[in-house]
């Protein structure tokens, strides 16, 4: 079950989608300045538009689920919308400062600067001039080089060790040039968060798609996600600035443009994260460029759950119009999408049938 406004990524997987509202149609509470987990002021977002067709708020589509799971009291404790946002201004501790029927009428709080904000020590300034009287939440109470915690706590991590050190290979990921897969993938792959969008939010941006480094328009008409190569990387597969090109390991593949130039050192390509996933092959080969679809399912080490994703291996290939033509020939369905030249892919319902 997924919920989101529009179709993107994580929704192509859902059996069941449920439509929620845009930010236009919820009353909502929100910070419009925020360093880290800190917020200096909070708005009262008021629903300017009604909420379009069947779309709910994400809290009223979680609440609809709840009540037919006969959950709905557990879910909501009784609380009204209002209650709610409520209780988030008076969790965030803003009443302090202006209570919240002054906020519900303002609709904005701005907490004030400490008057002697200039006389107050900067960061660890004051573990700076006294460590003894002023400690780091450390077990030594000082700077460590070597972790106590990550020693005691888990001692037999072997890729997570007190002293962090690069790690070539472990039981989570076998990813660098010294691994035998690199015979079949000798490139690395590096997946960026790019700079014509936010994860997959902004992809369909028509004039973005006309930057360098946008997307690169296939032979197809096709806007493929750009995957940069050296040249010398280039020649050695017949691969020319502007090719679709296949990069893709034992885990799938991804289509892609190629963006040939000495931005990038041999023996490496870059494809940027988040781009829309348009399935031939739902999980197994990707046109739209999502290249997650082949990144490693691994954590950084067995007690760790950070992703590692900086670095792959894969192998690039140029497609032809013959395998191209093949695909279209297999997976009638895949190419029988909306596509607008401008905007790129648009979803409208289709069932999907399992093979």
């Amino acid at each position: 079950v997924a919920q989101h406004p529009w179709l993107e990524n994580d929704v192509l997987a859902a059996d069941i989608i449920l439509p929620t509202n845009t930010t236009l149609e919820v009353n909502d509470i929100s910070p419009c300045i925020r360093e880290g987990d800190s917020f200096q002021s909070v708005i009262l977002m008021n629903r300017a538009i009604e909420p379009i067709g069947e779309s709910r708020s994400d809290y009223e589509a979680v609440c609809a689920v709840a009540e037919k799971l006969g959950m709905l009291e557990q879910v909501t404790d009784g609380f009204s919308e209002e209650e709610l946002i409520r209780g988030t201004y008076e969790g965030m501790r803003f009443n302090a400062v202006v209570p919240w029927e002054t906020f519900k009428e303002n609709q904005y709080c701005v907490l004030p600067v400490a008057p002697d904000w200039e006389e107050r020590p900067a960061g660890l300034y004051l573990f700076y001039k006294d460590p003894e009287k002023h400690p780091l939440p450390t077990p030594s109470g000082k700077l460590e080089f070597y972790c106590e915690n990550l020693a005691k706590t888990f001692p037999c991590d072997e890729e997570r060790p007190p002293i962090p050190k690069w790690i070539e290979k472990g039981i989570t990921h076998d990813e660098s040039l010294s691994s035998p897969r690199a015979k079949a993938y000798p490139l690395l792959l590096m997946s960026n968060h790019g700079r014509w969008r936010t994860h997959a939010q902004c992809d369909d941006i028509p004039w973005t798609k006309e930057a360098v480094t946008g997307k690169v328009r296939g032979w197809d008409g096709y806007w493929y996600e750009p995957c940069w190569m050296h040249p010398k990387d280039a020649e050695a597969r017949g691969i020319k600035n502007g090719d679709i090109v296949k990069v893709y390991n034992e885990r799938g593949a991804v289509l892609c443009g190629a963006l040939v130039w000495e931005r990038i050192r041999p023996g490496v390509v870059s494809v940027d994260h988040g781009a829309r996933a348009d399935w031939i092959i739902p999980f197994k080969l990707d046109r739209g460029g999502a290249i997650n679809v082949i990144a490693p399912q691994g954590l950084t080490s067995r007690y760790a759950g950070g992703q590692a994703t900086s670095g792959y291996l894969v192998e690039v290939e140029r497609v032809s119009m013959a395998q191209m033509d093949e695909w279209r020939r297999q997976y009638p369905e895949a190419f029988e999408k909306d596509y607008d030249p401008a905007s790129g892919l648009h979803f409208n319902p289709w069932v999907e049938e399992r093979r």
